[in-house]
């Protein structure tokens, strides 16, 4: 999609403070922020919503945490809230909101004033952290279903009069100990 912004970010058509990226994967700066260091995690492929391209989307979830843990660690914030919210821009993402003293960094707060100054000191500070994690490697496991194989049906075998007779015995032994196990519960 050519007009979207996002796209445009992660084909660099546009500038961006990145303070992270991979193959799958960029998180930058938002320009318009709601609290001092908020990031956005954007997939490079383009699409709307998480169910869409599943495994991408889980990578931008691990990829949030990295970012958030970066951010708590450079900025110092009390804490850091995730958010995925497809209201302005129809291409999925995950916006990392650090939460200082005496701030709520909701949607509905107006955005803050920055300038590209203090936009390329935090991008720094946001970068520089190392953050010790990986995301677990997801395991193939290949299932091999077993097919059954048709037996031959044999004749079945002739029982002895006496052979029905001792069969008889065991199923009315068992009838007797189901009634007197239900008379005494």
């Amino acid at each position: 999609m050519n007009e979207c912004i996002f796209c445009k970010l992660v084909r660099k058509e546009i500038p961006s403070k990145v303070v992270y990226e991979d193959d799958n994967c960029v998180a930058f700066l938002d320009v318009m922020p709601r609290s001092k260091g908020m990031c956005l995690v954007v997939p490079k492929k383009h699409y709307t919503f998480f169910d869409e391209a599943f495994d991408t989307s889980s990578k931008a979830f691990d990829i949030a945490l990295i970012i958030g843990k970066k951010i708590k660690e450079s900025l110092e914030p009390l804490t850091v809230f995730f958010s995925v919210i497809q209201a302005q821009v129809p291409h999925f993402h995950i916006r990392v909101y650090p939460v200082y003293e005496d701030q709520i960094p909701l949607g509905e707060n107006q955005p803050i004033e920055t300038n590209e100054a203090e936009l390329t000191e935090l991008a720094s500070k946001i970068k520089s952290v190392y953050v010790d994690w990986e995301p677990k490697k997801k395991e193939v496991v290949e299932v091999i279903k077993e097919v059954p194989v048709e037996k031959k049906k044999s004749k079945p075998k002739e029982r002895t009069e006496e052979e029905v007779k001792v069969e008889k015995k065991k199923e009315q032994e068992k009838d007797f100990w189901k009634r007197r196990n239900l008379e005494m519960a």
